[in-house]
Formats: structure tokens, sequence, C-alpha cells
């Protein structure tokens, strides 16, 4: 990757962006940037195959870093530095080593201590606890690239114009460790997609993703009569994503995928939730994994219950934010809070389109860019 850079001013931090190997990950980190406004630095870090440390173990260290793969990481240092999830947790922790003070913010999970991070901005389906230094947002951070957008529209829209009013845009992602999207899911959404369809006159603007079950297109195309288009994804083909949700009128979004449900939900129109079959979690065996997870699932239904913390609940928070506890990925938990907030509702062959989202996820995401700002002008007066 070709890094970007700049040269700072009096009034801009010099910023660093620490992408990993996931795509999905880089483009939430990427989003932040471009809502800061700042010109910025992209930093790709690349791992050993072997890497299999815990970041907790790790502490302030490269270790695991492919050095030779990665970009290099060396002066001069940034003022400050994004990263997402907990493999480069460490990384960040040692650039704010060598820089002596940086402003440190990391998205999603760490797993590991929170304390060291000047912000951690997390969704719901991560469990952490509120901290000081800790912002839960409603859906992960999505900016779409405006250019590629307007780019996609005038390629898609006269194909898409073509067919009926509503376009619903359909985003489908595939099976997860804890949900089932086989053959027989994929032959209940497509009935479930006709239904909708027909009731609502409207049309369907399809497309699978990388995750998606091979041969999704021959289970749904003959089982949809209703006017349709049905992408499926390839490598390097040319993509009518960002088209879809220009260009249709409410969207339908498999529950397995955050960031599919995010970018749809930036477009402000409804958003319904196809929630795939839950299969469950796996369960170590012994007393002590079995009070561990007696005590984190407590915990979890609690949270989404919206009942106050006790006691209990406290301690379990108390060692998620000292990184000595990890509550699991729980998409179940997100997609509960995008209900009560009116972000989302769940779909059903009969759902209601007629409905005007709420808007906390972009009062969300201005406060937080208003805090980050706030905080390196507070930084740099010092």
């Amino acid at each position: 990757m070709t890094a970007i850079t700049h040269t700072p001013t009096e009034s801009a931090p010099r910023v660093w962006l620490l992408f990993g190997e996931r795509r999905g990950d880089n483009a939430q980190v990427l989003a932040l940037a471009r809502m800061l406004g700042w010109a910025f630095e992209v930093k790709q870090l690349r791992w050993q195959p072997d890497y299999d440390v815990d970041p907790a173990e790790a502490g302030i260290s490269l270790a695991g870093l492919d050095l030779a793969a990665s970009d290099p990481l060396t002066a001069p240092w940034p003022d400050l530095v994004i990263g997402i999830g907990y493999r480069s947790a460490p990384v960040s922790r040692w650039i704010g080593q060598q820089a002596g003070r940086i402003i440190n913010i990391r998205l999603g999970r760490p797993r590991t201590e929170l304390k060291p991070y000047d912000l951690v901005i997390t969704t719901p389906q991560y469990g952490l606890p509120p901290a000081p230094n800790v912002r839960e947002l409603p859906l992960p951070l999505v900016k779409a690239d405006e250019k590629a957008t307007a780019q996609a529209i005038a390629r898609w829209r006269l194909e898409f114009e073509r067919l009926p009013a509503p376009r619903i845009a359909v985003l489908l992602g595939g099976p997860t460790q804890h949900m089932a999207f086989d053959e027989a899911v994929a032959r209940a959404l497509a009935r479930d997609l006709q239904a909708f369809a027909a009731r609502t006159g409207g049309s369907l603007l399809i497309t699978s993703s990388p995750r998606s079950p091979a041969g999704l297109k021959t289970i749904l195309a003959p089982a949809l009569s209703a006017p349709h288009f049905l992408f499926e994804f390839q490598a390097g083909a040319d993509n009518p994503y960002l088209a879809l949700l220009a260009l249709s009128d409410a969207a339908i979004v498999t529950s397995d995928s955050a960031s599919m449900i995010a970018d749809a939900a930036a477009f402000a129109r409804p958003l319904l939730i196809y929630e795939l079959p839950w299969l469950g979690r796996s369960k170590k065996p012994g007393l002590v994994a079995g009070i561990k997870r007696h005590v984190r699932e407590r915990r979890e239904r609690r949270g989404m219950a919206g009942l106050p913390a006790d006691t209990l609940d406290r301690f379990y928070d108390m060692l998620t934010r000292m990184g000595r506890a990890r509550p699991r990925r729980n998409v179940l938990g997100l997609t509960q809070k995008l209900y009560q907030a009116g972000i989302a509702r769940p779909f059903s062959p009969e759902a209601d389109l007629a409905w005007k989202p709420a808007t906390v996820t972009l009062q969300a995401q201005e406060r937080l860019v208003a805090e980050i700002q706030a905080l390196w002008t507070a930084r740099r007066s010092r």
C-alpha cells in the first residue's frame, strides 16, 4: 500500500492509521479519519503466519509483527494513532512509548486493559463495560466514499430504475460460528423475500458477499417471481453494492454482518434485519470454565434486558476493564439495541416500510468527532 502522507500544521495533528489484514476493520479506521477531517498516514501492518499471542501478554511491543512486510514505524512520530481490534493494540502502545505522548484511539475490542487508551470506541456486540474512556456507538463507523458512490450510481441507475418501486436492497452475509446460513436457510429466505416483494409491489436488489454460501444464486433465482436484480459476489467483478444502497428505498440485511447493517443504516432509510438461526456457543469443559461462562452469560443477559448492574456484574466489569475477562461477541445484543433505539426493525414478510429510522447513529458519530477534536485542542494547548 502506498502511504498517504501529509505535512502537519500547527493546528492539525500528525495522524497514523494502523491498518490490519481485514478490509472491514480498515474501513472503520478510515471512516473515523475522514470524519475528523485531518490528513493522515496509513501504516499497513502484517503479521507472522504463526502469531498467536494474547495482547495482554504482548503488552507494549511489536510482538508478532512482520517488520519486513509492514510499513515502517519510525520518526517523525504521530500525535494521534487510530487502530482497531486486538492484534495492533500492543503496537499502538509501543508507538506511544516512542513518541512520548500521543492520543491513542482504539476501535472495537482490544482484549486487554482499557485504561492505557485515551478512547476505546466500541459497539454493543462486544459487551465492553462503562468506563471514562469507553464510548459505545450504536453501529460500527462508516463513511461512504462520495466519489465511488457517484460512480456506482452512474453505472447502475438505468438498470435499477427499470424495476418498480419501492426498491429494496437485500444484503446477504453468510454463516458464522454461531449463525446458520445453509441451503435450508437460503430456501426460507427466498420464500420470505418473495412474499415480502409480492405484498409491497416493489422489487428486490439483491447482492451476496464474500462469506455467502456457494451457489446461493441457484437457490434464490428460481424462487423469485417478483421483479428483482440478483448479483452473486465475485472477487474483482463490477460490484453494485454502493449503488444498491444509494438507489434503494429501504434495505434488508442478514443479522450476521454488523458492517453491512451499518452501511445500510448510514443512508437513513427503513432498515429491516433478517435474523439468521442462532446456533449457540461452544462450551469449554470443566468447573472453572463453567463458572466463568455462567458469570459472563449472566452479565450478557442482564445487559440485554436493561437491568442495572449488581455486585456480580460490577465485579465482572472490573475484570473486563483490567483485561482479565473477555465478553464474547454478541450479535443478538447488537440487533436488540438497534430495535430499541429505532434504528432498525426485525424483518418479516409483513414488515412495514412506512417509518423513519432514528438518527441516533449520526448524532453519536458527531459527538465522537467533536470529542476527539476537543481532546486534540486541549492536548496541543498544554
